[in-house]
């Protein structure tokens, strides 16, 4: 006769399956406690976009491991149509969830198998690489400022302010101060006149109101290049590089420009090819990407 046991290490995944509420059971015991008001808030403008993460074991029953919190706010909502409706932009949506419509509550889950032992290190690192995370905060406030409603975000207005003024006053703070004995050292150059072996010189006063802090020296072998885009530009731009930035993390956002600018210039030769067509493989090429 032959049985099937349980994998000694890890987890092995089974299947992707829609389930009703009633048949998860959440695991006994779980330390974390969530704040399931903002994970319903999530659900409903956005719907469910990431499955639970249930253990089957021999007898069939599902036990949630990573999700619990998701789950309660599923059960919150309750069947539907539950009246609830969005905004986003000038349009309102209905629930993400039922979408105004009937609807009993159920779940997308990935079902694995898994030992005791790894079902626990499941629970806990779930939870604990979350708490071990941190925040860009330039980048954050750049994905905020993209947005028209923090509706589903887990963020208000209130958090963008305060992360802007926070961003300003470490700004500040990091501002180096003048050396008062280089400034009394160093006399201007007055027009006309040059040193033994220099070239002559003519001072220019700085510009009235002009407080830009000067651009830090740039590395060996490198330059600076400033570019200047109106608002409405610079957030996009600022969202496209943070998008681009997700997918290569490796690189700058001055290689990411580099790397735009090539696939427009193989774009823009493509017009003078015989068929008049490029490909997707050429451009990923000339953006540095491998297919």
């Amino acid at each position: 006769m032959t049985t099937t046991t349980e994998p000694t290490t890890g987890a092995v995944f089974l299947r992707l399956e829609t389930r009703p509420l009633a048949d998860l059971t959440p695991y006994p015991g779980n330390a974390r406690r969530g704040d399931v008001g903002m994970i319903l808030e999530s659900l409903t403008a956005n719907g469910q976009y990431r499955p639970l993460v249930v253990r089957e074991l021999e007898d069939g029953t599902l036990v949630v491991l990573a999700g619990n919190h998701t789950l309660q706010a599923l059960a919150a909502h309750g069947p539907g149509p539950c009246g609830l409706v969005t905004r986003h932009g000038d349009q309102e949506r209905p629930c993400a969830l039922c979408h105004g419509q009937t609807w009993e509550p159920t779940a997308q889950v990935t079902v694995y198998q898994c030992d005791d032992a790894t079902a626990r290190r499941i629970v806990l690192a779930d939870n604990r690489t979350s708490d071990a995370g941190s925040y860009d905060d330039r980048a954050l406030a750049e994905l905020l400022a993209g947005l028209d409603s923090y509706t589903g975000t887990g963020y208000t207005d209130t958090d963008l302010e305060d992360l802007l003024q926070y961003l300003e006053e470490e700004a500040e703070e990091e501002e180096p101060e003048p050396d008062e004995d280089e400034d009394q050292e160093e006399e201007p150059a007055t027009a006309g006149t040059a040193t033994a072996g220099e070239p002559a010189t003519s001072s220019a006063p700085a510009t009235s109101g002009d407080t830009t802090p000067p651009a830090p020296p740039a590395p060996p072998g490198h330059a600076h290049l400033t570019l200047t885009y109106p608002v409405a530009d610079r957030d996009e731009t600022s969202r496209l590089i943070t998008a681009a930035r997700d997918v290569l993390p490796e690189l700058e956002s001055a290689e990411i420009v580099l790397r735009a600018l090539r696939t427009l210039v193989a774009v823009i030769d493509s017009r003078h090819s015989p068929d008049g067509v490029v490909t997707v493989a050429a451009l990923l090429k000339a953006a540095g990407v491998q297919a």
